[in-house]
């Protein structure tokens, strides 16, 4: 309670008018309107600072980024041009490189590489040099062990008496002794060969080997097939016996098939050389033995390769002056029983292998042949293949290739052509025949029939095989039967089944026009042949498959051709004898039907000039030599090759794999063209072709460009057969003429036998397959859509399978003598057991992979 009076609080207050209220309130709304305005105004002020702001802040950094853009540019054009320089003295030191490879200019070439300090080159460069040294004084060994002495000898002996160092163009003087010293007046051909007068090159070729001779190396003859190293290796015997005063004995080793022309080339060519022909069974082998070889009086003996490893324990004794090979190739196994018993166990002067295909698969296969012939100085294949394989390594599936220039690569051939040289003499009938007639080869592509397609799939899908059980019984009475067969080797079934289905016919097979109609290359023949005996050609037709060979020859018998055939079950006598029916002046056979490794050797065939390939194999030099039958010294026309491939995987594999293998030969062989005629700017503009080829091919391939793939029509066939333009004329006539025939024979058997007439191809289609196959495929299918059969439960994988060698057929060569009891035996003139009991000479098999199927490869030991 307030003690004193509170004046304010009984003030009362003045009551205020509407009018003033109403002021006010007109004076706060103008206050308020003048602070929005205010505050708006002030806000748009913010927000054209902040704008401003903005673009200021964007202009600054749209400059700033301006300066560094044109500064990064400035850098970038400076690094570019820097780069760009670099990179033209690059090129610059390239050419420079390539153009001293090139001229075999290796100093100059050395010093090059030092200047740009590749570090790649100059390890590649050293550590080849490193190899070639090496080789250089295994080499001076040799010859001081034989006592050779030459001028490059006494020029490396000053030097290392000296303490100098040994230059590079020492070491390529020295590799290249051998193509210097061939390279002088020819010799003269022997008195003692009579059958006559060889030819310049084969001159050159006795040249060389007399070189090897008297330097005690051994060579390599490898001329192209039919270029005569036959009559090249008799002319050096004569040689050496004549003028050399060397009268052996001679050890020449020959494969069987080829043993009666060695024997008649002889007798024509050197009739004063005693021959002694080392064949037959135990008894007769005994009788050689005693009463012509034990005295020595015989100058060269001739056998085949089964006798050198059976009868090794007698012929080893022998002191060979020389050791020639014929096929040399059969010592690319440097651990075969062949290779390791003429190799380890013989011992000569001297050694020469004949081969037309030095190189088949791989490095170590020609190291194989080189350490057969020097395996002093050829000691490590590991070495050899460490630094001569790395090219190459793209045709193995390796693409660790990529990681080689051309110039290493280059290089690195460079360098192994370097190695190859003195010992190894290749001529091609090309640059030394200029009067033969060319040889074309075209790969002729065809569709599977329908049957095929369907046993195909089979195969691939679900690794079983469908084959018709019915017997006659069944057939008459209609029913049909038919099993599933597992298989163990697939991709030989696969290889049948794109030959011919009748393969799998167990039961036998009706011959009628379905023997055309359900393969497609069967079809593709039945185009061709009547085609080619209208013109007047002469067939040569390769197959590996004897089974298959028995097809071909009903169909011959359905077509009426005349043929003959020859295989490996064909004796020496009967080869020798077809050969002079099918050459004959008169002879009325067309066709002569030939397994690829029994027929490829010792036959002279020039008198036909189409080949036909039936079914490829995975060693293309096996198909060539098989080619070489007819194109060859003698032949007049050009010759037209075919090869037969269906538009199949496993087909187009074998023939994608054998022609990596060709291009390998081609860098390491012919592009080093060891001819002793050719130039070093011709070589190495060789090589770079041949790299330039194989790396377009490669892109090709990579991109799918294959223009091979299509399947070919009449017309393009019959412009791929005929040589003239009558020719052609006559082939689209002969195909106009078949049309009609074959549409009059269909209606005349769909009216015979109350058939509907409806077009009919003359490939079978899948629906026109046998009855129980469709059933029996129908089954399948159905068994592996609910389960039953589980599709791929094989895992079969073509590329892992593929050109993997199969099991062999195990042969064993063993006496089961020892030394002692066979040499008392031929002492003695005790007969050997032919029995089959202890002693036999016999060859004892082991039939551990007998197949229903055999391929006819009984003259070589390796199926790839």
């Amino acid at each position: 309670e307030p003690s004193a009076v509170d004046r304010k609080s009984f003030r009362r207050r003045r009551p205020v008018s509407r009018v003033e209220l109403q002021s006010d309130e007109r004076e706060k709304r103008k206050k308020s309107v003048a602070m929005e305005k205010k505050r708006r105004a002030d806000h748009q002020m913010y927000l054209k600072a902040i704008l401003n702001h903005s673009r200021e802040f964007f202009a600054y950094h749209k400059n700033v980024k301006a300066q560094v853009s044109k500064s990064a540019k400035a850098v970038k054009g400076l690094i570019d041009q820097r780069a760009s320089k670099a990179e033209r003295e690059e090129d610059r030191q390239e050419k420079l490189r390539l153009k001293a490879l090139k001229a075999n200019d290796m100093e100059a070439y050395g010093k090059l590489v030092a200047e740009a300090k590749n570090e790649r080159l100059t390890y590649l460069l050293s550590q080849t040099n490193s190899y070639l040294d090496s080789i250089r004084q295994l080499v001076r060994q040799h010859k001081r062990k034989h006592h050779v002495v030459d001028e490059y000898t006494a020029h490396y002996d000053a030097h290392h008496d000296s303490g100098k160092d040994t230059s590079a163009d020492d070491l390529d003087d020295d590799l290249n002794y051998l193509e210097i010293a061939s390279k002088g007046e020819l010799p003269r051909q022997p008195l003692m060969l009579v059958g006559g007068d060889l030819k310049e090159y084969q001159l050159r070729g006795l040249q060389w080997m007399v070189s090897l001779y008297d330097n005690h190396l051994n060579g390599i003859l490898a001329d192209e097939m039919g270029l005569g190293k036959t009559i090249q290796s008799i002319s050096l015997l004569t040689y050496v016996t004549e003028v050399k005063h060397n009268h052996g004995p001679f050890l020449v080793v020959v494969p069987l098939s080829t043993l009666s022309n060695w024997v008649n080339e002889f007798k024509k060519w050197a009739p004063d050389l005693v021959i002694v022909v080392y064949k037959g069974p135990p008894q007769v082998r005994k009788e050689l033995h005693k009463q012509e070889m034990a005295s020595c009086q015989f100058n060269v003996l001739l056998t085949t390769y089964e006798y050198i490893m059976k009868d090794k324990h007698v012929l080893r004794k022998y002191d060979w002056q020389y050791i020639i090979v014929d096929e040399g190739h059969r010592m690319k196994n440097a651990q075969s029983k062949f290779a390791m018993t003429l190799g380890s166990m013989y011992t000569s002067r001297n050694r020469l292998l004949l081969t037309g295909t030095p190189l088949q698969n791989s490095l170590p296969e020609l190291w194989a042949l080189l350490n057969f012939l020097l395996p002093t100085i050829f000691e490590s294949v590991d070495t050899f293949e460490q630094w001569f394989s790395k090219p190459f390594a793209q045709f193995s599936g390796n693409g660790d290739s990529n990681e080689l220039s051309d110039e290493e690569r280059m290089l690195i051939i460079n360098r192994l052509h370097q190695v190859l040289r003195p010992f190894l003499l290749r001529r091609v009938k090309a640059s030394v025949l200029d009067q033969l007639p060319d040889k074309v080869e075209k790969v002729l592509k065809c569709e599977l029939s329908g049957w095929q397609k369907i046993m195909y799939r089979r195969i691939q899908e679900g690794g079983a095989l469908l084959m018709e059980t019915t017997d006659d019984a069944g057939k008459k009475k209609g029913k049909t039967k038919y099993t599933s067969k597992g298989l163990s080797n697939v991709l030989m079934q696969l290889r049948k089944v794109c030959n011919h289905p009748y393969l799998f016919q167990t039961n036998g097979y009706q011959i009628d026009f379905d023997i055309v109609r359900s393969s497609g290359k069967f079809e593709l023949l039945d185009r061709m042949l009547p085609k080619l005996k209208a013109a007047g050609h002469r067939v040569l037709m390769f197959s590996q498959m004897t089974q298959l060979m028995h097809v071909l020859e009903d169909y011959f018998n359905y077509r009426g051709f005349r043929y003959l055939r020859l295989d490996g079950s064909t004796s020496a006598d009967e080869r020798e004898q077809r050969m002079f029916m099918f050459n004959a002046s008169d002879s009325p056979f067309f066709i002569f039907l030939l397994s690829t490794r029994a027929g490829g050797l010792g036959l002279n065939l020039a008198t036909a000039d189409t080949v036909i390939i039936f079914d490829s194999d995975w060693n293309p030099a096996m198909d060539a030599q098989a080619q070489d039958r007819a194109h060859r010294i003698g032949q007049k026309n050009e010759v037209r090759v075919f090869r037969l491939v269906t538009n199949s995987p496993v087909e187009e594999k074998i023939l994608s794999r054998a022609t990596d293998k060709m291009n390998m030969n081609n860098l390491v062989v012919e592009a080093g063209k060891f001819n002793n005629r050719s130039k070093e700017a011709e070589r190495r503009a060789m090589l770079e072709s041949l790299i330039k080829m194989e790396q377009e091919e490669a892109a090709h391939a990579a991109h799918g460009d294959d223009e091979s793939s299509n399947v070919l029509l009449d017309d393009e066939i019959n412009e791929m057969m005929a040589l003239t333009d009558e020719e052609l004329a006559l082939y689209h006539r002969f195909d106009a003429e078949r049309k009609v025939r074959e549409a009059k024979e269909w209606a005349d058997y769909c009216k015979q036998y109350n058939v509907p007439h409806t077009p009919r191809s003359r490939l079978m289609a899948e629906k026109d397959a046998p009855a129980w196959l469709r059933e029996a495929n129908d089954v399948m299918e159905h068994d592996i859509a609910t389960g039953k059969h589980e599709k791929d439960s094989w895992n079969f994988d073509l590329e892992a399978v593929a050109g993997k060698p199969r099991k062999r057929k195990e042969m064993s060569y063993r006496d089961q003598f020892t030394d002692a009891e066979f040499v008392k035996m031929c002492e003695d003139g005790i007969d050997g057991k032919t029995d089959g009991s202890h002693g036999t000479y016999g060859i004892e098999e082991t039939d551990e992979s007998h197949d229903a199927y055999d391929m006819d490869d009984s003259h070589d030991e390796y199926f790839a």
